[in-house]
């Protein structure tokens, strides 16, 4: 089987999976209620919480420049901008791929090489899972008990790991690092080898790119930005939906988790997934299944809206800044 052959049918099992889900969301809805919950939505309201959503983008990229610079690369910020927008539209179509389309056009446009882009964008996801995990405990501090029903009801929860497979593992890891560690001197030398060492040196630059930040506390001050931009369009998204405006900020928390885990989930645009934990978490804390759906789609097809008119115009500046 061909490597695209298996791509394919990944991508075809995965959406599979989201078109699974959608339907699971779906069923049990009044489909009359579901649609007069959605035509009642505030439009300018919902406009503003997408804005939001935009203005999460362009910190992104801001901050992305910031650490570009620290390991002496200068780049446009309107192509980092650009290249975060145009990573946003290709993860709408595949997932995980998104990060990969962004650091080879910012390589084309601004010629910083690979492997240093790839260890700023790992290190992005590091810092990106720190701030989901202080949501998190946000969440478990205010709505630990909705949080504990959501994630029993929703199958979110981790699968139980036996000790002697946690020994296992660990045991093998250790064995592999001690047999690569003793026959270094032969698998050094081959081509391969070094490319994948020159490689890894680059990552592992990108990664340390925080420790050489001209600004520390802008770097954070960003991050957090980010993430209270994701925040503050599910709280605003609770505004301009009829008969969720009594909820605030923690149950901003709480549903964040939920979308969070939503597009954690290697399915297309977090279709499916998303549309089912966030309804599910809606419906935890007492609000019928037509305004959990409704909810969840009206944020994510907004969402994915935003993202594809502004993928799609990060791609243009892309393309011309490629061609100067």
């Amino acid at each position: 089987m061909t490597a695209h052959v298996k791509k394919v049918l990944q991508y075809v099992l995965f959406l599979s999976i989201g078109v699974l889900l959608l339907y699971f969301t779906f069923k049990n809805t009044n489909p009359t209620e579901l649609w007069s919950n959605i035509q009642s939505v505030d439009g300018f309201g919902l406009f503003i919480a997408i804005g939001i959503g935009f203005i999460a983008i362009i910190i992104r990229g801001i901050r992305w420049v910031q650490l570009l610079a620290s390991l002496g690369y200068k780049v446009s910020s309107a192509n980092a901008i650009a290249a975060v927008a145009f990573s946003y539209l290709v993860n709408l179509v595949t997932p995980r791929v998104g990060e990969v389309a962004r650091c080879t056009a910012i390589n084309r446009t601004d010629d910083v090489p690979i492997d240093k882009l790839f260890g700023t964008v790992v290190l992005e996801r590091v810092v990106d899972t720190l701030m989901f995990g202080i949501v998190l405990l946000i969440a478990v501090i205010t709505q630990a008990q909705q949080l504990s029903i959501f994630l029993t009801q929703s199958g979110a929860t981790l699968p139980s790991l036996s000790p002697m497979l946690i020994s296992g593992l660990i045991v093998g890891g250790l064995l592999v690092l001690v047999g690569l560690w003793a026959t270094r001197k032969t698998w050094s030398q081959w081509s391969f080898a070094q490319k994948v060492i020159g490689f890894v040196q680059g990552l592992v630059e990108g990664l340390r790119s925080i420790q050489k930040v001209d600004n520390k506390f802008l770097f954070w001050a960003y991050s957090v930005g980010i993430w209270t931009c994701y925040t503050a369009t599910i709280v605003v998204g609770f505004k301009v939906v009829p008969g969720l405006e009594a909820l605030g900020l923690s149950e901003a928390f709480y549903v964040s988790v939920a979308a969070g885990l939503g597009y954690v989930i290697p399915v297309p645009g977090g279709i499916g997934a998303y549309h089912y934990l966030v309804s599910k978490a809606l419906t935890v804390i007492g609000y019928s299944p037509e305004l959990g759906t409704a909810y969840a789609t009206i944020i994510h097809s907004g969402n994915s809206l935003m993202f594809i008119a502004t993928g799609v115009i990060g791609m243009l500046i892309l393309y011309f800044a490629r061609k100067k």
